[in-house]
């Protein structure tokens, strides 16, 4: 697993999946030995260690139970203060809105590896996006699970209103099964294969009061967050490195293994070697690269959005466009 040096998480974040464990009924002391997290139990949001320890800790979790929605089942819920500064700069926010907006400008209380923005938004739609300097495995996918779990749990909770997303996106595949996934979030509008996790909440949702709303505390809280380091940008990771080299590209016209391969300064065999590392392919790297690109061709004719692309015709387009939505919506009946 490969990441970026400077990318730590607080303490917090092993021992809340940690505490995950044991509320699934094993052994979080020797879950943490294995994992070789240190002193799990000890220590504040200030307690760094490495980011790899907590991708650990969720992929023997899920391991040890043998169920791939393990991430989702035991993070809806959680214990106040169990998050430190982010968690109380979240509940005493005025409304839904500014709890998040607490959260894309403080994140780095809680760690260095992810970075939580706003990545588009309009009169209808506000898009949260998780981005991370750690590379994709396992432990990642099932992370950002129980993060947007969490975030959904805490936000029906905080407002005591039943949000339901207006849309979710995974990077990683499809489970075999969804029938969790989509209860949990209410609706089946949920995307993988995705360019970017990514929570959509609707305008109107945001502007919900949090009936633990504190201004006092928040303006306490906010003075003392004014005294911390800033929340660092998270950098790109290797895949989102090569992912601006397929756009180059595919803006060139040329988005072919060999030269995407040479704007990376690597070889061919290389690139191929890593991307079954990081449990990708370059079919998929493409295929996302070609949605983000599609999304900013929204309005193009259909035949410059195939050429934007790199397509040869419209109906290469088409094929491509039913492919992601079958890739990503098994159920036929779904009115997205």
């Amino acid at each position: 697993m490969n990441t970026r040096s400077d990318c730590h998480d607080s303490i917090l974040m092993a021992r809340f999946a940690l505490e995950r464990a044991v509320r699934a009924g094993l052994d979080a002391d020797r879950i943490a030995r294995t994992a070789g997290v240190p002193a799990w139990r000890e220590g504040g949001e200030g307690t760094r260690v490495s980011s790899r320890y907590c991708l650990r800790v969720w992929e023997l979790i899920e391991c040890e139970t043998g169920d791939p929605d393990i991430a989702l089942r035991v993070s809806e819920e959680s214990t106040t203060g169990e998050f430190g500064l982010l968690e109380y700069l979240f509940l005493s926010a005025a409304t839904l809105g500014d709890a998040l907006e607490a959260c894309v400008r403080h994140t780095g209380s809680l760690s260095t590896s992810y970075g939580f923005r706003v990545a588009r938004r309009d009169e209808q739609e506000v898009c949260y996006e998780v981005r991370s300097g750690v590379e994709d495995c396992r432990g990642r996918e099932l992370l950002i699970q129980a993060t947007f779990a969490l975030l959904v749990g805490r936000t029906r909770a905080a407002t005591r209103y039943p949000v339901v997303p207006a849309r979710v996106s995974f990077r990683q595949s499809a489970p075999a099964d969804l029938a969790t996934v989509t209860e949990l979030f209410g609706t089946r509008a949920i995307d993988f294969d995705a360019p970017a996790d990514a929570l959509t909440l609707r305008a109107a949702d945001l502007a919900l009061p949090m009936k633990s709303a504190d201004p006092e505390l928040t303006a306490v809280l906010l003075t003392y967050a004014a005294t911390l380091p800033p929340t660092p940008e998270a950098g790109a990771t290797w895949l989102e490195q090569l992912g601006d080299a397929i756009d180059l590209a595919l803006a060139d016209g040329a988005a072919t293994l060999e030269v995407v391969a040479r704007r990376l300064l690597t070889s061919p065999r290389s690139l191929q070697r890593r991307l079954a590392e990081a449990g990708t392919t370059w079919r998929r790297e493409v295929d996302h690269a070609r949605r983000r690109r599609l999304q900013r061709a929204e309005h193009l004719p259909r035949a410059q959005q195939a050429e934007f692309l790199g397509y040869a015709d419209p109906a290469s387009l088409r094929r491509a466009v039913q492919r992601w939505r079958d890739r990503a919506d098994p159920d036929p009946e779904d009115p997205r």
